[in-house]
């Protein structure tokens, strides 16, 4: 499966209204899951959330074309119950209910207990005429 990435229509309201106020709490918590449908812009929640809670990411702001383009949250995610197989994740406004700001699937990977997986959202905001 080719890796689909997706912001919900809730993360382009997380955008928009960051630059006028604050309607929403900043996307930087972290789940995954087992879902494996693609991505679309009216997700609510991951399609097959794991056990484990989210993770509080580390958010920045980088510079991937034009100076301070590009939101970052980066978070390590681990497995605390049985063997899975993730194919999802999403970034959310809290870390527990909250908003679905981007989900993304991906290929398989299998963790064990013990196992994580490091997680790097990337939001570039950019605009052209």
């Amino acid at each position: 499966m080719a890796d689909v990435k997706r912001i919900t229509n809730v993360g382009l309201g997380v955008i928009s209204t960051a630059l006028k106020g604050t309607t929403y709490s900043e996307p930087k918590y972290i789940g995954w899951g087992t879902g494996t449908t693609e991505p679309t812009a009216t997700d609510t929640a991951l399609e097959t959330p794991a056990v484990e809670a989210r993770t509080l990411g580390t958010t920045s702001v980088e510079t991937t074309t034009t100076a301070n383009d590009t939101y970052r949250v980066t978070g390590l995610v681990t497995c605390t119950g049985t063997q899975k197989v993730i194919t999802e994740a999403g970034l959310f406004t809290a870390s527990t209910g909250g908003s679905l700001y981007a989900r993304v699937t991906f290929d398989a990977v299998t963790v064990d207990p013990g196992d994580s997986i490091l997680f790097t959202f990337d939001t570039v905001n950019t605009y052209s005429v």
